[in-house]
Formats: C-alpha cells, sequence, structure tokens
C-alpha cells in the first residue's frame, strides 16, 4: 500500500514529500568514493556519512517525488564530466538526492536523512531494510557484513527493469529538478 513520506532538511528550508509505493524503490546503503567526496565538499560529513563512510539512498522515481518549498535553495554539483547530478540544500549543506543528467531516465536517489521518520521502527516498516549494500571497499576502516566490494552483477538485471518498467509508465515526469529538460538550478562542476 503507497503512503507518502514528508521531507525536510535539516533547518527546515527545503520541503517536500515522495511516495513509498511498494515494487518502486530499492533500499540501498552506498560506500562509494564519490559519496563521500560529495559530503567532504558539502563540507558537511558528520551529518551526512555514517561511520564507515556509507550513504544511505531511498531510490525512486521523479515522479513519485515532490519540492513543496525552497526550490530557491537547492544546488546541484556534478563530480566528472560524466557523472551523476548531485542535487543538496544551499541553506544546510545537505544532499537532496542523485540524479541521471537527463531527466527522461526515471531514476532519483533520495537521501534517507530527509525522510521525516519519527522513530527507527517507523523508517523500517516504511522502507523496510537495506537490500543493497554495494562499493565496501571504498569505506572507512572494515568493510561491513553483508556489504559487496563492488556493485553486485546480481543487481543490474532488477535496475534495468525497474528503469524500463519506469520509462513505459513514464514515471520521470513530473520531475523534481527538472523543468522540461533545463536543470532547476545550475550544475557546479569540480573536475
Amino acid at each position: 500500500m503507497a503512503h507518502s513520506v514528508e521531507l525536510k532538511c535539516l533547518c527546515g528550508g527545503i520541503k517536500g514529500s515522495v511516495e513509498i509505493i511498494p515494487e518502486s524503490f530499492f533500499h540501498v546503503h552506498c560506500l562509494c568514493i564519490d559519496c563521500q567526496n560529495f559530503a567532504r565538499h558539502l563540507n558537511n560529513e558528520a551529518n551526512i556519512l555514517d561511520e564507515h563512510g556509507g550513504t544511505e539512498l531511498f531510490q525512486t522515481y521523479p515522479a513519485h517525488m515532490k519540492i513543496t518549498e525552497g526550490k530557491d535553495k537547492i544546488g546541484c554539483l556534478q563530480l566528472t564530466p560524466k557523472g551523476l547530478y548531485r542535487w543538496h540544500t544551499t541553506c544546510c549543506n545537505m544532499p537532496i538526492a542523485n540524479t541521471m543528467r537527463s531527466p527522461n531516465i526515471p531514476f532519483v536517489g533520495l537521501s534517507v536523512k530527509l525522510m521525516n521518520f519519527s522513530s527507527d521502527q517507523q523508517k523500517l516498516k516504511a522502507l523496510g531494510p537495506v537490500t543493497v549494500k554495494a562499493f565496501g571497499k571504498y569505506s572507512r576502516g572494515d568493510m561491513p557484513k553483508d556489504t559487496h566490494a563492488r556493485f553486485p552483477i546480481s543487481g543490474i538485471p532488477k535496475i534495468l527493469a525497474f528503469m524500463l518498467k519506469g520509462m513505459l509508465r513514464k514515471r520521470n515526469r513530473p520531475h523534481p529538478f527538472f523543468n522540461d529538460k533545463k536543470p532547476i538550478a545550475e550544475i557546479d562542476s569540480i573536475s
């Protein structure tokens, strides 16, 4: 059964919501170096990364996410010329989400830190357990248990099926980070 979760950054300057629809999301724990570099660039590692340098993400379709307040406080960073767009708050330097460079790709990797849950139990009930722990080779300290050193090959067919389903059902629109094909913020690059 679908339900909505409130989104809010640390300072409350950006608000929105995301629909949690069964079979339309992945709950992942990413330890990749790009997520760590993004947190470092935002100068906010303590509020973003866990003790292993990981980030918890809720990957879903853009059509399921809305920004209702604070669009003027959204910035975007691209770490490499062909890399993801990494959307963040300019008010409290928190990650919002990752997207592909095109609004035609039905994918948004929302930071779970933005999702407003009253407890860890409520979060677990809404999202279920983390289903993929990836890029453990970049972890700080020992690699956490049940973590893949890279992205597991067994997950690729699931991701491709998810994208195809989203394309066929046009789940890329409306897109919270693009007005038609134009990003809602200027794309900064550090490369």
